[in-house]
């Protein structure tokens, strides 16, 4: 097993490999050394690998051939196969950390940009383990591997029957993971499962839905159905709705009450603009479809909720019929029975006036064609600051919350209204704008009087410009208070 002469040392290949050693090893030092202080200066994470080369697998090598071409020992020897299979081991860990870096990382100096799936790298480690066990068993143990491939094959045949569902979701997650439908945090819809995807493994995803139940579908059923994405190409998200108005109202005056309700309803997308479209003349009614705009689906139901409960106010300020689904001779009834029972109504209210503001009785009636009752809901804005409407309002029913912006534009509470109170009144006697919001804090029934009625109401009650002005510089003192002039 050993055979050592002096004779042969010089002059034969002893001598070579040992003068390999001594110049051959210190190089290649000099060498990874350069290439880890490289790594290091363009910040790759290359530099582990590389000195568990250096610090590891050469000396290894080195020792190895010392072994095998100086001493003479063959690679039958136990201890050199020991070596060499710690070599093979190193070689690959080594390997699979560089391959790593430059493939799979994701990173700038990635070779490939985007970041690869968990689920690719694991597969691709224990295919390098395997790979690097059957080439140690192989090349350094000489074990004859044919018979082991012809079992695995059998084996995996058998396996792969009683397996072929996980099997299924394991590679219908591979090829999930590598299109990338879908990431964790985006809205999805399969089959009748809406949520958001809160876990992506290698067997299934699970879905927070809107009831806060978690729903688990596996990759397979994924594979074979139908997925929407709702958080793609944007988080932004159309709604649709469709809504019946009388037909002796013009479809352009339905339009701009609806397109106000949309503009004014939070949660609802300035950009892109709501659409309102005429969609049909059906048999009691023309239906118009309202599409709009909201950042993330999950709260569809909540704006739709707003939205739809504004349009009855909103029908409500503009005489609007939403008809029953009956002939148009009930509509007609219906329509011309509410414009009587809001007749009415205002005559009730007029009737109260006096107890209201400094004004006769006689004069009440003078002022009934520049009169209108208005209906608001709970949030919505009945004046806002900057607003040249010169009407007077007076709040019947509801309560409301007077407000100005302050340096910041932050609206900042001045008073609140309730019944009996009024405002508008700065910009009947000023060129200026309202300096005032007025925001319904519940449902509120208003009275709006023109602005050509209230200068009638002045002329003929000389106390009630006394009254107005008596609240404007009270409201104009309340401001100085809080700082906001």
């Amino acid at each position: 097993m050993f055979d050592f002469s002096f004779s042969d040392f010089f002059g034969g290949e002893i001598y070579q490999y040992g003068l390999l050693m001594i110049i051959g090893v210190p190089v290649l030092v000099i060498v990874f050394n350069e290439l880890i202080y490289r790594m290091d200066k363009d910040a790759l994470n290359l530099s582990p690998p590389i000195r568990l080369i250096r610090n590891i697998i050469l000396p290894l090598v080195a020792i190895t051939v010392v072994f095998t071409q100086v001493a003479g020992y063959t690679r039958d020897t136990n201890f050199v196969k020991i070596i060499e299979t710690i070599i093979w081991i190193l070689v690959i860990n080594a390997l699979i950390a560089i391959i790593n870096v430059l493939f799979f990382t994701g990173g700038e100096r990635s070779l490939i940009k985007s970041k690869v799936p968990q689920l690719f790298l694991d597969i691709f480690r224990v295919f390098m383990v395997l790979l690097g066990g059957a080439i140690v068993l192989s090349a350094v143990w000489g074990a004859d591997l044919g018979g082991l491939v012809t079992a695995l094959g059998l084996g995996s045949f058998v396996l792969g029957l009683a397996l072929q569902d996980t099997l299924g979701n394991l590679f219908s997650g591979i090829a999930l993971l590598y299109e990338k439908p879908f990431s964790e945090g985006e809205v999805i819809k399969i089959e009748d499962n809406i949520g958001t995807v809160i876990e992506m493994n290698w067997r299934a995803i699970r879905l927070l839905t809107r009831e806060n139940e978690m729903v688990i579908i596996p990759h397979l059923v994924i594979g074979q159905g139908i997925i929407e994405n709702y958080s793609r190409p944007s988080r932004a998200h159309i709604l649709k709705v469709n809504l019946g108005f009388a037909y002796d109202i013009a479809p352009n005056r339905v339009k701009d009450a609806l397109m106000e309700t949309c503009l004014a309803t939070p949660g609802i997308l300035h950009d892109p603009p709501p659409e309102i479209k005429t969609s049909d003349y059906a048999a009691s009614q023309i239906v118009y479809e309202i599409e709009f705009a909201i950042m993330g689906y999950m709260t569809h139901e909540e704006i739709m909720d707003d939205f739809m409960t504004r349009v009855w106010y909103t029908s409500r300020r503009y005489d609007l019929t939403i008809p029953f689904p009956q002939l148009d001779i009930h509509q007609r009834s219906d329509n011309k029975s509410i414009v009587h029972e809001k007749s009415i109504r205002l005559n009730q209210v007029l009737n109260t006036l006096p107890n209201l503001l400094p004004i006769d009785y006689d004069n009440v009636k003078d002022i009934i064609g520049g009169t209108e009752l208005e209906y608001y809901g709970r949030g919505e804005y009945v004046i806002q600051q900057g607003d040249l409407t010169g009407t007077l309002y007076i709040l019947i029913e509801g309560n409301a919350r007077l407000s100005t912006a302050d340096k910041t534009g932050t609206q900042v509470k001045v008073s609140s209204l309730e019944n009996g109170d009024f405002f508008g009144e700065i910009t009947l006697f000023t060129d200026k704008t309202g300096s005032f919001s007025v925001l319904a804090m519940s449902d509120l029934e208003v009275l709006a009087i023109s602005p050509a009625e209230v200068m009638l109401m002045i002329e003929r009650n000389p106390r009630l410009a006394h009254y107005l002005d008596k609240t404007m510089d009270m409201r104009r003192e309340k401001i100085v208070e809080l700082n906001l002039d």
